[in-house]
């Protein structure tokens, strides 16, 4: 019989040979009253995002599936699930009871108030 594709074998003894913690690319932008994080996470739903804050630090960490329709059989896997993890340090300035985070297209959008104290304002000269 012949195959239409040739696969020549390069798996390793592992699965977990391509497994890796990534760390996702991020804009962080500043604006009057708020510091915004974007991070670039592909394949990644929603429902696989995790956002903590603790001690000073938020973590982000979610994971993309490799999917693969069920009806059809792997001959090369190149492609594993991603796990994105990454920490960033907060300052004393940010409100942390009103971090607001949104997911769309890949992309996550973190906005971190600042405080009312660490906001900069415009000072009336009687």
């Amino acid at each position: 019989m012949e195959k239409s594709i040739d696969v020549r074998d390069q798996q390793t003894n592992s699965d977990t040979a391509y497994d890796r913690c990534r760390i996702p690319a991020a804009d962080v932008y500043e604006t009057s009253d708020a510091f915004v994080l974007m991070l670039d996470l592909p394949g990644v739903v929603k429902e696989g995002i995790s956002l903590i804050h603790e001690k000073g630090e938020l973590k982000v960490r979610a994971v993309a599936a490799a999917g693969q329709p069920s009806d059809m059989k792997v001959l090369v896997r190149e492609v594993r699930p991603a796990t994105y993890s990454r920490t960033f340090t907060l300052g004393d300035g940010i409100d942390t009871e009103s971090i607001d985070a949104r997911f769309d297209s890949g992309v996550l959008t973190v906005k971190l108030l600042k405080s009312a104290a660490s906001r900069s304002r415009e000072i009336t000269i009687n």
